[in-house]
């Protein structure tokens, strides 16, 4: 499918992405398109009871979210997903495959448009509320988020991604048509989108004429979701470079 890296890594455009949160990437097509497992693992964190989010820090603790443990030290987060979009074959505490369906991208939390924030954090040592949310996620308050068992912190810093097809750790502030997928079991055109800015141009004249809709933290502004106010107050650490101290409990999203 269609898809833009609206935020890239170290990319401070919403003033994250930054220090210990850096290698961090933000995806949409203006859908709540179908996010898959990027790598083998086991779903350790999973939250899927928020239908709600702003375009302030206020509704940070309102994102879904799901978090896999590869076994060797790592652990890939997936946030800001549709609330009740699980798909039945992924349960915490169970082990998933590459290429699984996950759930649908969403605009929980703090995000005013439907994209998927994709990191991969170290493992934090001695982490004991693994599935606090219950085997489908849905056994937390909406508000409730276990930021300080898998966030990204100066301790338990976000790790650089080689993915197989695109050069993520290029990190330049990229705002960019992806190109297509080749890992895919299809007979459709796979042609690449190139992303000179001219033919990037002519790419999007081929688009669908429906404006993108999406992004707030992670993209280009677009049509807002209404402001909801319903979670704790503004937490001025979220905002600023990660911290020096050994850990942060607050997610930057």
């Amino acid at each position: 499918m269609a898809m833009e890296l609206t935020q890239d890594c170290n990319d401070s455009f919403f003033s994250d992405h930054v220090g210990s949160g850096k290698n961090a990437w933000d995806f949409a097509n203006g859908a709540h398109f179908p996010v898959s497992v990027a790598r083998d693992g086991v779903v350790t964190h999973l939250k899927m009871s928020s239908h709600a989010g702003c375009d302030t820090s206020a509704c940070v603790d309102l994102a879904n979210y799901i978090v896999i443990d590869h076994g060797d030290g790592t652990a890939s987060v997936y946030l800001h997903l549709d609330g009740n979009s699980l798909d039945a074959s992924v349960r915490c505490g169970a082990t998933v495959h590459q290429g699984q369906k996950l759930a649908h991208a969403g605009a929980t939390g703090w995000a005013t448009g439907p994209h998927l924030h994709f990191q991969v954090n170290a493992v934090h040592a001695n982490d004991t509320s693994a599935c606090e949310c219950g085997e489908d996620g849905m056994g937390c308050g909406e508000n409730d988020a276990a930021w300080s068992s898998f966030w990204s912190s100066a301790r338990y810093p976000s790790l650089a991604v080689s993915f197989d097809e695109w050069p993520a750790e290029a990190c330049s502030d990229r705002r960019m048509f992806m190109p297509l997928s080749q890992n895919v079991e299809t007979t459709n055109d796979l042609r690449v989108v190139t992303l000179g800015q001219n033919k990037r141009n002519a790419a999007r004249s081929r688009a669908p004429k429906k404006p993108l809709v999406m992004l707030g933290i992670g993209g280009k502004k677009g049509a807002l979701l209404p402001s909801i106010d319903r979670s704790r107050p503004l937490f001025p650490e979220i905002l600023g470079p990660s911290p020096e101290a050994p850990f942060s409990a607050l997610p930057r999203p």
